[in-house]
């Protein structure tokens, strides 16, 4: 039956399935729209989407794919993932990527999006070699060589020896990329980076090996009952994150259903470049029986922190990754980091559930400068973890939980359920309380505040597809934060909301109208002394249009705007622009004019803008200006690519750009960078 079904759709293919096989940087651009639309936060959503890039960059073996693992590309809701489930379950094994446009319920668009991604290998392809064999022979292999530069010269570069801004580097920042990988086998990888401003330097003495960032893993799969083995540098994503949460958690979306759970992904490679937010030592699953996994870890890295070295004490961690400047270079590596867990899983199709245990020592006391809103941070050596998850899936809907406490101190706890009421009715739900003085530095659930701690609330979240081409989505999240935090130097209360209505006459055209509206109390200031606060409320509006014409033109047009009330004070922002995109078989190129104008920093714009492979751009611009760029990728053959991008911002009414060493004489900056990818 499968055979005469995959032989129909071959024959069906040269017109519909060509179509269909769209490229993932289309797929990925779409997936930034819903999942970095509320961008309003100076948080790393860089790292955010490079994480799902990476991610999605490795090909899913539909024979292999695990639940979660579908769950974190985001790109399906329960019934979709339900129904690709049943058809494996009931017909076996894929015998093509084809075979998705048979599976029922799943419409044109759903396939167009999964299909980038998915592979099917084939399970005797070199059976029997040895796994040295495999990993020299296989096909999905590539390196990738990064080149970033900005054009004017900053005052880092001009400075005198002994200053405190000089770099001690050229501005040329260079990245590495290597990872061979096959699903449910191996994976090797190395990634190095040198940023702008970083010395290239052997010195074994300040742990530098030429770049300035060095990271590799060597990951085994499913060999017995060695499920998964990971030497050096992995990331831990189980339960909802509140001990242990990689950067796959984005929060609050548009989409407004997926994006509040957590997938359990257990143990992954680490392939990103940022160098404070990943383990390094070893990982392993061992498979006790059909149902019952135990993971254990344990890492030890050098943290880059400011250390009082009168009283060996830690009085703060770093996390820019920069090495610069002497102070910079100092700091590197100054406390050690020891981590160690164990995990305890049984999983099935419907029940995924766990015990966790959490280490963290430090080589010197963590001692945080004494402010108001941090009373309750970590201080001390070391803490200890535990606590449980339970996830549950019935039919179409999935319930998902976890508790942790920070033994001797506080108690975290969030679940939620979310999933299809009908076929055209997706609704989620979440509640969450987070201890004051709960520590988990490594942790990502779902929450309003960067870290799970001193925050309660609740959410719903509503999706409704009138039919294939129409729906609307939303959300409304109450929060209370029961301590001060920074900026907000009084016990308090906020929501936020979002609506979204999406239209789609046609393959061809897109557009989305999104409002927000987001309330938090905010110190008043210039007042220092009696710390007074008022509730600042928070508007965004965006407008977008995607326009694809039959000659391999694709438009965007979009305009934001934004307006911040305090006190009696109301500022605003306005941003538009307009991408012009032409594909041809071999080559792209990528063009974009947009205006801003913002009256403060709390209007400053964020505008998502296409990048090279794997990696993103997601700058905040904060003033009026024009900014462009251009894009362009050339596919020189199947194993060799090439990009080019070249950017430009230009601000009215300003002298100088950027602080410190990183100020700019004049009001424009030029920013090229150039990319080979070489695939084996």
């Amino acid at each position: 039956m499968k055979i005469f079904i995959l032989c129909a759709l071959m024959f069906l293919a040269g017109s519909g399935f060509s179509q269909l096989k769209e490229d993932q940087q289309v797929i990925l651009d779409q997936l930034a729209d819903e999942l970095l639309a509320t961008a309003d936060e100076d948080v790393s959503y860089e790292e955010l989407y490079e994480t799902l890039a990476h991610l999605l960059a490795n090909p899913i073996d539909l024979n292999t794919v695990t639940p979660e693992q579908l769950r974190a590309g985001m790109i399906l809701n329960e019934a979709e993932l339900n129904d690709f489930l049943d058809y494996r379950a009931k017909l076996g094994p894929f015998l093509s990527t084809l075979e998705l446009q048979s599976i029922p319920h799943w419409s044109p668009a759903t396939v167009r999006r999964i299909l980038p991604f998915a592979t099917v290998y084939d399970p005797t392809y070199q059976l029997g070699k040895s796994l040295v064999s495999r990993m020299v022979k296989e096909n999905n292999a590539y390196l990738v060589l990064r080149y970033e530069r900005t054009l004017e010269t900053k005052k880092g570069y001009t400075e005198a020896p002994g200053s405190t801004y000089q770099y001690k580097g050229s501005p040329d920042k260079y990245y590495l990329r290597f990872r061979t990988s096959r699903p449910n086998d191996f994976s090797l990888g190395i990634t190095a980076e040198k940023d702008a401003g970083e010395p290239l330097t052997w010195s074994p003495s300040t742990q530098q090996f030429g770049f300035d960032f060095l990271s590799g893993h060597l990951q085994l799969i499913k060999k017995g009952r060695l499920d998964n083995l990971i030497l050096g540098d992995f990331q831990c994503q189980f339960g909802q994150g509140l001990q242990l949460g990689s950067a796959f958690g984005l929060g609050k979306t548009a989409e407004a259903i997926t994006g509040i759970r957590r997938s359990n992904l257990g143990f992954l490679p680490y392939t990103a470049a940022g160098e404070s937010r990943h383990f390094r030592g070893i990982a392993t699953t061992i498979r006790l029986s059909g149902q019952i996994r135990i993971h254990v870890f344990f890492s030890y890295k050098n943290r880059d922190a400011t250390l009082d070295t009168n009283r060996h004490q830690v009085t703060s961690l770093l996390s820019s990754g920069f090495h610069r400047t002497t102070q910079e270079i100092h700091s590197r590596g100054q406390a050690g980091d020891r981590d160690a867990g164990m995990i305890l899983q049984l999983r099935n199709r419907k029940i995924d559930a766990g015990l966790i245990f959490f280490q963290k020592a430090f080589s010197a006391t963590i001692a945080p400068r004494a402010m108001p809103y941090n009373q309750f941070r970590f201080q001390g050596t070391t803490y200890f973890n535990a606590g449980g998850y339970f996830n549950y899936t019935w039919a179409n809907v999935t319930f998902f939980s976890e508790v942790a406490q920070t033994v001797n101190n506080g108690l975290s706890a969030t679940a939620g359920i979310l999933g299809n009421l009908t076929s055209k009715l997706e609704m989620s739900w979440l509640i969450r309380d987070l201890g004051s003085n709960y520590f988990a530095e490594y942790a990502n659930a779902f929450a309003e505040s960067s870290s799970p701690q001193n925050e309660r609330g609740i959410y719903w979240g509503v999706k409704y597809s009138f039919n294939r081409r129409t729906s609307i989505s939303g959300y409304l999240d109450m929060f209370q934060f029961p301590w001060l935090r920074f900026r907000m130097y009084k016990p308090s209360e906020g929501s936020e909301w979002m609506l979204r209505f999406s239209y789609s006459p046609s393959r061809a055209v897109t557009i989305f109208i999104q409002a927000r509206e987001e309330t938090k109390i905010r110190n008043l200031s210039g007042d220092t002394v009696l710390y007074r606060t008022s509730s600042g409320v928070k508007r965004n509006v965006w407008v977008s249009c995607d326009f694809s014409s039959a000659t391999n033109l694709t438009f965007k047009t979009r305009v934001q705007g934004s307006m911040y009330e305090l006190g009696r004070s109301t500022t605003r922002g306005l941003a538009i622009f307009q991408d012009i995109t032409f594909k041809r078989p071999r080559w792209s190129l990528s063009l974009r004019y947009s205006l801003f104008d913002s009256d403060d920093y709390e209007n400053r714009q964020y505008l998502y803008e296409r990048d090279v492979w794997l990696s993103s751009s997601l700058p905040a611009y904060d003033g009026a200006g024009v900014a462009n760029y251009i894009l362009f990728h050339y596919s020189i053959s199947r194993q060799l690519d090439l990009w080019f991008r070249w950017s430009r911002v230009r601000y009215d009414n300003q002298t100088a750009l950027g602080s410190g060493g990183e100020e700019i004489t004049g009001n424009t900056r030029n920013d090229a960078k150039f990319q080979v990818r070489i695939r084996f």
